[in-house]
C-alpha cells in the first residue's frame, strides 16, 4: 500500500460502524503503537516462528496474510468504495472524493511495491514528490521483512481489548525510514483481524499521532481472506516549492459487498 504526496495542491487492510463514521468526518482512531526499544541480544535474532512467545501468533497471522495475498482461480466480485481526503493540522476534513466500483479480484487495493526499500527506506523522495510506502500482506510474510524486524507479544487494550498483538519494529541500528506496527490477532479463533503501522526514523510531521496506516481483514464464505478496509494517512505539503507542512492526506478503501458466485455468461 502506498500513497504519493506531491508539492502541488493534489488531494491527498471495516470492523466497526463507529470507525467508518469517524472516517467520514475526517477522523480515525489515533494509532498508538507500543514503544519498542531494541538493543543487544533481542528477539530480532530469533525468527518469530521459532520463538516460544510469538510462534502461535505468527502462524495465525501468516495464514491470514498468505491467504489475502494469494492469486485464486475464481476471484469473487467485490463492490468497493475508495476515497481521498485532505485534512487540516487538527484532522478536520477539508476536501473529500469517493468512488464506488465493481471489481473481480481478491486484491482490490493492491499497489506495486518497489524493490529498493532496503536501500531507500519507506519514505522516498522522487523529484518534487514524496512517496510513503506501507507493508502489504506479501511483504509482511516475506523472509526479507521478517529477518529485518523484531517481534514481541503484547496485550490488547482499548479498541483492541480481547485481542493479542504481535508487535514488530526494526532494530535500533536501522538508519533509514522503516515501519513499526502490530498484527492484532483473535486468540480464540487464531485469526488476524487488523494490521496497523507507523513510520520510524521519519520526519517530525510523519511521526505525529494518527499518522500511518491500517488494514482490516475478513474471511470469505469460501474460507479465504481479503482486506475489508484499509487506509493510509500522510503529511500533506504546502503548495509551491517550499518544504512546509499543510495538514494531512488520507487515502483508503473498503469492501461494501461480496459476491462469490460465478459470473453469468452472455
Amino acid at each position: 500500500m502506498y500513497r504519493t504526496t506531491g508539492v502541488g495542491p493534489q488531494a491527498a487492510g471495516q470492523a466497526a460502524r463507529a470507525a467508518g463514521d469517524s472516517a467520514k468526518r475526517g477522523r480515525r482512531p489515533e494509532t498508538r503503537l507500543p514503544n519498542l526499544e531494541v538493543s543487544g541480544r533481542t528477539p530480532c535474532e530469533v525468527h518469530p516462528e521459532s520463538a516460544a512467545e510469538t510462534a502461535e501468533l505468527w502462524l495465525a497471522a501468516k495464514e491470514t496474510l498468505e491467504s489475502a495475498a494469494r492469486i485464486p482461480q475464481d476471484a469473487p466480485t467485490l463492490l468497493i468504495r475508495q476515497w481521498r481526503r485532505t485534512l487540516d493540522g487538527r484532522l478536520r476534513l477539508r476536501w473529500e472524493r469517493s468512488d464506488t466500483s465493481l471489481v473481480r479480484t481478491l486484491h482490490p487495493f493492491e499497489k506495486p511495491m518497489p524493490g529498493n526499500l532496503e536501500r531507500a527506506g519507506y519514505i522516498q523522495q522522487r523529484g518534487w514528490t514524496t512517496v510513503y510506502y506501507g507493508p502489504d500482506a506479501g511483504l509482511l510474510t516475506s523472509e526479507w521483512f521478517v529477518r529485518r524486524h523484531c517481534f514481541t507479544r503484547i496485550a490488547g487494550s482499548g479498541g483492541f481489548a480481547g485481542l493479542v498483538g504481535l508487535a514488530f519494529a526494526p532494530p535500533a541500528s536501522t538508519e533509514r525510514t522503516d515501519v513499526a506496527g502490530v498484527l492484532w490477532i483473535d486468540p480464540d479463533r487464531h485469526e488476524l483481524r487488523h494490521v496497523e503501522y507507523a513510520w520510524t526514523r521519519a520526519p517530525e510531521e510523519a511521526s505525529a499521532g494518527g499518522v500511518g496506516g491500517r488494514a482490516d481483514f475478513t474471511r470469505l464464505k469460501s474460507g479465504g481472506w481479503i482486506i475489508q478496509r484499509w487506509n493510509i494517512r500522510m503529511p500533506h505539503p504546502e503548495a509551491g516549492l517550499g518544504n512546509g507542512f499543510d495538514g494531512y492526506t488520507d487515502q483508503g478503501g473498503e469492501v461494501l459487498a461480496v459476491s462469490e458466485g460465478k459470473p453469468r455468461r452472455n
